[in-house]
């Protein structure tokens, strides 16, 4: 199971140097594709997927540019962001010769996996460090292939109402088993484009961020799902989503974030959010989904159940994030005023569960599909839960049956 690598390395020496282990060890390299600055290096990622990415940090934008490690820095930046269409490496190896990098560069690479790793001509240090990184990650890729794997990880915050509607989408479920000792799992199969495709599922033990944070990690370790998809139910923003309308969640932050200061003898709070968003496909794929008349069309027999006058529609916005549940129209008032007019749901989990995914070092695209069932105010009750849980299972299903192998396909 040998690397596809790329190497960005715009030196002749170091080129001609790692080049000559890369193409000697066979049992530990396949293809190995080479650019000489970041453009390039962007035009092979937007073609290909790379299991290893060795990347010289002081190297020129274009061909001839001026060299700066900022150039790397913006590109590992933009792999990190998972925003555009580049295929993000499995592992990044960054180097380099210079001993002068800014304090800034320094800050970057301190709090990556492996830092920086020293090259210097003297001695074949580095050349054994590649070698040992090639082997770990070898490995790494033989596991992955024999754990077990599934290609879409559906969670959800509570196994009422929420995990009880997703049962009953037809995914060939077989019977709950653990997948360690303190979390339960459903395996199931589906089609889309053609192809099956296998479903894991699962519920946290509490709603809440911490819970869901902690399962979407588990399931991105030992799962290995190429989607994360979460299902259930939020609350709705006054004018921006309706009971039973689906908030398809393109941005979210922790809405708590921040910091409680004294203003003058009067509390005051500073918000400091973190947004994480959804990759350009997914939000492609959501913009589809929303024009799916027939789809919506069809849950118009569980809106007459409810007696509520308006079919579900899809709303596609940012979703607000906290650890308390909200039941006071003022407070969700504020985040709409204070921290993004365009705020569209309310939730417990959709950031922890975008925060997990991000973090891990999976290529796991990840998008949350909840329905509103209540205001977040004084009015709050379980009338509707039931109904939006029901809506956002069969909103799930939908979306992974007509969208699920274009979205695996770009990422193989």
């Amino acid at each position: 199971m040998a690397l596809n690598v790329l190497l960005l390395e715009d030196d002749p020496a170091k080129k001609t140097r790692l080049l000559s282990l890369l193409t000697q060890r066979k049992d530990l390299f396949d293809r190995v594709d080479t650019a000489i600055c970041t453009s390039e290096a962007r035009r092979r990622m937007a073609e290909r997927s790379y299991d290893l990415f060795i990347v010289d940090i002081v190297v020129p934008h274009e061909l001839g540019g001026e060299k700066s490690e900022k150039n790397s820095i913006a590109l590992l930046e933009e792999l990190d962001d998972g925003h555009g269409e580049l295929n993000r490496p499995l592992f990044v190896l960054p180097m380099s010769a210079s001993g002068e990098l800014t304090s800034e560069a320094h800050a970057f690479f301190v709090g990556r996996p492996w830092g920086i790793l020293p090259y210097t001509e003297t001695t074949d240090e580095c050349l054994s460090t590649v070698e040992r990184v090639a082997q770990f990650v070898v490995k790494e890729k033989a596991h992955n292939a024999d754990s077990g794997n599934v290609d879409v990880f559906l969670i959800t915050a509570l196994d009422e109402p929420e995990f009880a509607a997703v049962e009953c989408v037809d995914f060939e479920w077989e019977a709950l088993e653990p997948l360690d000792r303190s979390q339960l799992v459903r395996y199931g199969q589906m089609s889309s484009g053609g192809e099956r495709f296998r479903v894991a599922a699962g519920f946290c033990s509490r709603m809440g961020p911490v819970a869901a944070s902690i399962l979407t990690t588990k399931a991105l370790l030992m799962l290995r799902p190429k989607l994360i998809i979460m299902a259930g139910i939020c609350a709705g923003i006054p004018g921006k989503a309706d009971i039973g309308d689906v908030v398809a969640t393109d941005i979210s932050w922790d809405w708590q974030s921040g910091k409680y200061i004294d203003k003058h003898g009067t509390e005051a709070f500073q918000i400091a959010p973190h947004q994480i968003g959804i990759d350009d496909a997914c939000q492609n794929a959501l913009i589809r989904l929303k024009r799916d008349q027939e789809f919506w069309g069809s849950l118009s027999p569980l809106t007459l159940g409810v007696k509520r006058t308006n079919p579900p529609k899809l709303v596609i916005g940012p979703m607000a994030t906290g650890s308390s549940v909200l039941a006071d129209a003022r407070v969700a008032d504020r985040i709409k005023q204070n921290q993004h007019k365009n705020v569209v749901g309310l939730d417990m989990e959709t950031y922890a569960v975008y925060a997990a995914a991000r973090a891990s070092d999976s290529e796991a695209r990840v998008v949350s599909l909840k329905a509103v069932c209540d205001k977040g105010d004084k009015k709050k009750n379980d009338e509707y839960q039931s109904y939006a849980a029901e809506i956002s299972a069969r909103t799930v299903a939908r979306f992974l049956e007509q969208h699920l192998s274009s979205l695996i396909r770009k990422r193989q």
